[in-house]
């Protein structure tokens, strides 16, 4: 067999091409692995960096807050600022004492509910029911089937001519009537004994509002100040006893000559070191 017959043989050229086929594909394979890798490795740096800075910013943060307490230890030590304070506090409190005036209000003595009929009170047909607030008026005139009920709804009718009160029953069933401001009257009567039907007899039928007062009595005034004292007292023993606290920390980080961020950390009895991963 000739060397020319062996070049020239259809099967060996064709291993020869399968095998640089296969060469090329492995070689692109392994450049896509190294890249894939690269990426891999970059995204790991990344995230090394993120780490690390996010425990930086947490140890300075920590730094900064203790030499901000050190520094307001120093400019204050006995907590004077904080008192003083607290007794302008209490003083303008004890000067606004004052008490707000309330408005007129009548309470029924009879036990009633809203469905109680007027004709079992003894209500007759026609029989009235006036409400006077100031120079307004309102009447009320009963049909001999309503009830208790029917006649707090008329009362609390919010009319310019009406009289400007409220009705209600309270948790023992006693009618209540109030003005709705601090300054008017209140009058209840009725046609014959109608109004004592509903618990607004003879001397329960007119009512007054109770007029503001100003200022405190003595007794007030020196509670006032005996309070403001005591807590002005207190608010400084805090103080102190605070201040005192931070005072170790201080006292070590001048023995030691401490003058790092881990230091101080160490110092305020926290402990934790500044992070510098892959910067």
């Amino acid at each position: 067999m000739s060397v020319g017959s062996i070049g020239s043989s259809p099967s060996f050229y064709q291993q020869d091409q399968n095998y640089w086929n296969e060469a090329q594909a492995q070689s692109q394979a392994s450049s896509a692995d190294d890249a894939l890798i690269n990426v891999m490795g970059q995204a790991e740096t990344n995230l090394a960096k993120g780490l690390a800075s996010i425990a930086n910013q947490t140890a300075l943060n920590r730094v900064n807050s203790k030499i901000s307490a050190l520094v307001e230890q120093l400019l204050n030590p006995s907590g004077s600022s904080t008192s003083s304070s607290s007794s302008s506090t209490a003083a303008s409190s004890s000067s606004s004492s004052s008490t707000a005036g309330s408005p007129a209000t009548g309470i029924g003595t009879a036990r009633l509910t809203t469905g109680t009929s007027l004709s079992s009170l003894g209500i007759l047909p026609g029989g009235t029911i006036t409400v006077s607030a100031a120079n307004n008026a309102t009447t009320y005139k009963s049909t001999g089937t309503d009830t208790v009920g029917d006649l707090i709804n008329a009362i609390n009718i919010d009319l310019p001519t009406n009289a400007q009160v409220t009705a209600s029953l309270n948790g023992s069933g006693q009618l209540v009537i109030t003005s709705r401001n601090d300054s008017d009257s209140i009058a209840i009567v009725g046609s014959g004994t109608d109004a004592t039907a509903i618990g607004f007899g003879a001397g329960n039928a007119g009512f007054q509002p109770t007029a503001p007062s100003s200022g405190s009595s003595a007794a007030s005034s020196s509670a006032t100040s005996s309070t403001a004292s005591t807590s002005s007292a207190s608010s400084s023993t805090s103080s102190s006893t605070s201040s005192s606290k931070a005072l170790p920390s201080l006292v070590a980080m001048t023995e030691q000559s401490l003058s790092t961020a881990a230091g101080i950390l160490s110092a305020d009895g926290v402990g934790g070191t500044l992070v510098d991963l892959l910067a």
